[in-house]
């Protein structure tokens, strides 16, 4: 799992961090680009995101979310569930290419083809 969150570092430039991060906000797994990112704190903050977001469905058992995105003047944080309560975030820096950001991380996670 480690080799794969950092193969999302290696083909995302602007990637600042990534993490396997379940819904009480641990991470289970995460690497970072540089020491001084605190990816713990960044996928514990988004985690709550995703759980504020999953509360308002009617039914959140069949309208399950597949990916959340929180864009501000820091950055992109990308949440894509990998199955269970678990979610793929990766935070990116300001000036990232959302699209390709969104396409790795949809690459790398089971449903898109990856082994997250």
């Amino acid at each position: 799992m480690r080799s794969v969150l950092q193969d999302v570092l290696d083909r995302i430039p602007e990637a600042l961090g990534a993490a396997v991060v379940g819904l009480d906000g641990i991470a289970v797994e995460k690497v970072a680009a540089q020491p001084t990112f605190n990816i713990d704190l960044a996928s514990a903050q988004a985690i709550g995101l995703v759980k504020r977001a999953g509360s308002t469905l009617r039914d959140p058992a069949a309208d399950r979310l597949e990916e959340v995105s929180v864009v501000s003047r820091s950055g992109l944080t990308i949440l894509r569930s990998i199955g269970g309560d678990y979610y793929l975030c990766v935070v990116l820096a300001p000036g990232c290419i959302p699209g390709r950001a969104r396409y790795e991380v949809w690459k790398a996670s089971p449903t898109g083809g990856g082994a997250a």
